[in-house]
C-alpha cells in the first residue's frame, strides 16, 4: 500500500513555486492639500495604477471632517429655549454666544460658526470658507440638507437659485417655512431662510492696535452698518487713537491672527452662503448672531460602538451590564493607533450602534428622507464622501495592493482645516495593515539616516534606502512662539522651512521607490530646466473640452545615450486654488539631484494636470479646461467665460451628472504614455 502511495505521488507534476515578483506600474501619486483629497480618492479606489502615494496636507477622512462640520464649523450655538429667552438681543455677540461643541481632540481646533479657525499664512478667511462649501457640494453633494429636487441647493430652493445667486440674494432671502428639526424647531415655528456672511474689512486704530468694535453702536447691533458706511464709522471710533488703519494677512499679520475668521453682527455681509439655510428666530430676514444653521444630514444616533454599550456599561465579553465602569472592557474605543478598528466613539455610525429611525430632521411623524425605514440614513452628499474616504477605502482594498503599495502622509498640528489629525487617522489605519515598515514621526529630522551630525534633516540623501517604506509626519512645535506662528509654524503650508522639507521629503520618497530601475544617464549639460517644463493641454471626450496640465521631462531625457530610456511618472496634484505651474516650481528642488549619482534620485517625467474647475463660455455654452485659450488669452481675465466653481475640483467626478474631473485624469494617463517615453508595467524581484 505504501508502494502505490509512493508510485502515485511520484507522478504528479511538482508543485510551482509560488510566485514571488512585484507587479510594478512605474506609476506614482501625490498631492497637497485639496490635491492630498485627489491623491486618497483616486489611489485607494484604483490602487492597481499606481505603486506608491503621497497626500501631503490631508487625505479625506470623511468621518473627522463630518464631524468638524458639524461639531464646529456650522455649530456652537445655545439650546432653543435659551436663544427663545434672549430673542431681543440674539444679534448681540455680548448676550448670544454659547460654547456648545465636542471634546477636542489632540491638535483640533476649538471654534464654531461665528469663530472660524484663521491664519494669516493661508488666504482662508470667511469668504475663501464660503467658496470652499460650495467646491465641496459642488464635488460631493450637500452635506447639511437633502433636496429631491438638487444635490447643491438646500430643500426649498431653486437649484439655479443657489448656484447663480442673484443680485439682491443678500437683500431678498428666500424663506423656507415649516423645515424642521430637532434641536432647533421640532414644531416647525421658525422658518428658515438663505442668508450672506464673508469676511467683513478688519479697521484697527493706529496708535495702540486695537481693533474698531462696529458693535459698540447699538444701532449697530440691531441694524447691521452698511458697507458704505464702515470707513467713516471707523475713523469716528478711532479720531483719538491716530485714525483707523485698515489690516491685511500681508501687512499687519499680528492683527489679522486676532481678528481674522470672526462673524461681525453688526455689520452687513454681502456673500451669499447659498448651500445652507439658518432659522429665522427673531423674523427680521436675516441670519443673526445667535441663530443655528440648519443640520438635517443624517439620523441622530449614540456613538457606543457596534456592541451597542457604553463604557459604563461594558462587561468586558462584548456585551452590557449595569456595572458601571469607568474603562473601555469591551475595548471598543477607537483610537488611530492604539484600535483604529475600533467603532466607539469613532464619529461615524456603524452597524449595530442605537439610532433614532426619525429620518433626517430627527423630528417623528414628518414623512421625511430615511423616516421609519428601518436603516440609518444620512444625505446623499455624506454618503458621497464616504464612497471616497480614504480609511473606508484602504478596508477594501485587496491584500496584495496593501502589500505592495506604499504610502507618505504628512500635515501641521496646527493645520487650519486639521488636515495633520485627519493624515494621522488615515496613518494608524495603513499601520494595522502594514505594522512592519509603517512608522510614524513628530519631526522631518527625526527620519533614521537623514540628518547631519547637527541634528539638521538633509533629505537628499541616499539613506532614503533605509527609510520606513511607509512614513507619518507631523511637522510643527509643540509650544510654539508668536513669532513661530506668524511664521506659520505647524500650519496648512509651514513655514519656509517646513514647506521646502515635505516637497523634499516628498520627492525623495517617490524617488525611492523603484531601487532596482537601471539609472539613466542625467548629464550635467543638455536642455536646461526650463526647457524641459512645458504646459500642455489634450482634447478631454470625458470634459468634452480641452484640459491642460504641466508637465517636467527629467534631466537627460534628450540626450541621445538615452534615445531608448523610459521612464517612471509621477503624478502631482495641486492645492485648492492653485494649478499646475504651481507645482512645477517645486521641481528646481529635485532636478540638480537627478544629475547626482551619489544621490541617486530617480529621474522620472512628472505630470501636473490642472485640478481647476473648467471655464464655460457665457453665451455659447462651450467649456475650456485650460488657463488659457489657443491664443495665450488668459481665460480668467475675460468677461466672456466663467469658472464653474470657486477654487477647486478635488480630482473627482462632480455628483449629480457634474463635470468628470476622474474621468479626464485616467484620459491624462493614457496621453502622457501614447506621447512621451513612459515605462510600461512589469513584474520585478523586488521593490
Amino acid at each position: 500500500m505504501l508502494l502505490a502511495v509512493l508510485l502515485v505521488a511520484s507522478c504528479r507534476p511538482p508543485e510551482e513555486p509560488a510566485n514571488t515578483r512585484v507587479p510594478t506600474t512605474y506609476r506614482a501619486l501625490a498631492g497637497l492639500s485639496m490635491g492630498a483629497i485627489g491623491t486618497a480618492a483616486i489611489g485607494f479606489r484604483h490602487p492597481d495604477k499606481f505603486d506608491a502615494f503621497a497626500s501631503l496636507g490631508g487625505p479625506l477622512d470623511a468621518a473627522l471632517l463630518l464631524r468638524t462640520i458639524d461639531g464646529f464649523q456650522t455649530g456652537g450655538f445655545c439650546a432653543r429655549s435659551r436663544l427663545e429667552a434672549q430673542l431681543a438681543t440674539i444679534n448681540d455677540p455680548s448676550t448670544a454666544g454659547c460654547v456648545t461643541h465636542p471634546a477636542p481632540l489632540t491638535f483640533e481646533h476649538v471654534q464654531d460658526f461665528n469663530h472660524w479657525q484663521y491664519t494669516p499664512t493661508s488666504p482662508f478667511d470667511r469668504t475663501s470658507y464660503v467658496g470652499l462649501f460650495n467646491d465641496l457640494t459642488l464635488a460631493f453633494g450637500n452635506l447639511l440638507t437633502e433636496n429631491p429636487s438638487s444635490t447643491f441647493a438646500p430643500p426649498g430652493i431653486p437649484d439655479g437659485h443657489a448656484r447663480k445667486p442673484p443680485a439682491d440674494y443678500c437683500t431678498n432671502p428666500i424663506r423656507v417655512p415649516g423645515l424642521k428639526n430637532k434641536e432647533w424647531n421640532a414644531d416647525g415655528q421658525y422658518d428658515a431662510i438663505t442668508f450672506c456672511d464673508g469676511e467683513p474689512t478688519t479697521y484697527f486704530c493706529a496708535s495702540d492696535e486695537s481693533l474698531v468694535d462696529f458693535c459698540s453702536d447699538p444701532a449697530n447691533i440691531t441694524s447691521p452698518l452698511p458697507v458704505a458706511m464702515e470707513a467713516a464709522f471707523a475713523q469716528t471710533a478711532c479720531a483719538s487713537k491716530g485714525g483707523a488703519q485698515i489690516a491685511t494677512r500681508e501687512t499687519h499679520p499680528a492683527i489679522m491672527l486676532r481678528a481674522g475668521g470672526r462673524f461681525d453682527a453688526c455689520r452687513e455681509r454681502t456673500v451669499p452662503m447659498s448651500v445652507a439655510l439658518a432659522f429665522d428666530f427673531n423674523g427680521n430676514g436675516r441670519r443673526d448672531f445667535g441663530e443655528p444653521l440648519v443640520n438635517n444630514s443624517q439620523e441622530r444616533f449614540d456613538d457606543l460602538g457596534t456592541d451597542g454599550c457604553a463604557n459604563a456599561l461594558e462587561d468586558g465579553r462584548g456585551g452590557c451590564t449595569a456595572t458601571g465602569n469607568t474603562v473601555d472592557l469591551n475595548g471598543d474605543d477607537y483610537d488611530a493607533l492604539q484600535n483604529p478598528l475600533g467603532t466607539e466613539k469613532n464619529w461615524k455610525h456603524d452597524d449595530g450602534e442605537p439610532f433614532a429611525d426619525d429620518g433626517l430632521d430627527g423630528v417623528p411623524g414628518t414623512s421625511d428622507p430615511g423616516e421609519s425605514n428601518g436603516t440609518f440614513d444620512m444625505t446623499s452628499g455624506r454618503k458621497r464622501l464616504y464612497e471616497h474616504d480614504a480609511r473606508t477605502n484602504i478596508a477594501a482594498l485587496p491584500a496584495k495592493a496593501i502589500a505592495r503599495l506604499n504610502l507618505l502622509l504628512d500635515g501641521g498640528i496646527r493645520d487650519l482645516f486639521n488636515f495633520g489629525l485627519s493624515a494621522h487617522q488615515v496613518f494608524g489605519r495603513w499601520k494595522s495593515l502594514r505594522p512592519d515598515d509603517t512608522q510614524g514621526f513628530r519631526d522631518f529630522a527625526e527620519l533614521p539616516g537623514l540628518t547631519d551630525r547637527n541634528g539638521k534633516y538633509t533629505p537628499w540623501s541616499a539613506a532614503w534606502k533605509r527609510a520606513p517604506h511607509n512614513l507619518e509626519i507631523l511637522y510643527g512645535k509643540d509650544n510654539p512662539t508668536q513669532a513661530d506662528l506668524l511664521a506659520g509654524d505647524g500650519e496648512h503650508v509651514g513655514t519656509l522651512t517646513q514647506s521646502f522639507d515635505r516637497i523634499a521629503t516628498l520627492y525623495n520618497f517617490i524617488g525611492a521607490q523603484w531601487p532596482t530601475l537601471p539609472r539613466p544617464v542625467a548629464p550635467q549639460g543638455g536642455s536646461s530646466q526650463a526647457m524641459r517644463e512645458r504646459t500642455e493641454w489634450f482634447d478631454s471626450t470625458a470634459l468634452g473640452a480641452k484640459r491642460g496640465y504641466g508637465l517636467f521631462l527629467p534631466p537627460g531625457y534628450d540626450a541621445p545615450e538615452n534615445a531608448e530610456t523610459r521612464y517612471p511618472v509621477l503624478f502631482i496634484l495641486h492645492g485648492y486654488t492653485g494649478e499646475p505651474k504651481q507645482m512645477l516650481q517645486s521641481v528646481f528642488l529635485a532636478d540638480t539631484y537627478m544629475k547626482d549619482t551619489a544621490v541617486a534620485l530617480r529621474p522620472m517625467i512628472i505630470v501636473a494636470p490642472s485640478g481647476a474647475c473648467c471655464f464655460r463660455h457665457r453665451t455659447s455654452n462651450a467649456r475650456d479646461c485650460r488657463e488659457a485659450d489657443d491664443s495665450g488669452a488668459v481665460l480668467a481675465m475675460s468677461s466672456e467665460w466663467e469658472r464653474e466653481c470657486v477654487g477647486g475640483s478635488f480630482f473627482i467626478d462632480q455628483t449629480g451628472g457634474g463635470t468628470a474631473y476622474e474621468q479626464s485624469f485616467f484620459e491624462l494617463m493614457a496621453v502622457i504614455d501614447a506621447k512621451y517615453r513612459t515605462l510600461a508595467p512589469a513584474e520585478v524581484d523586488a521593490r
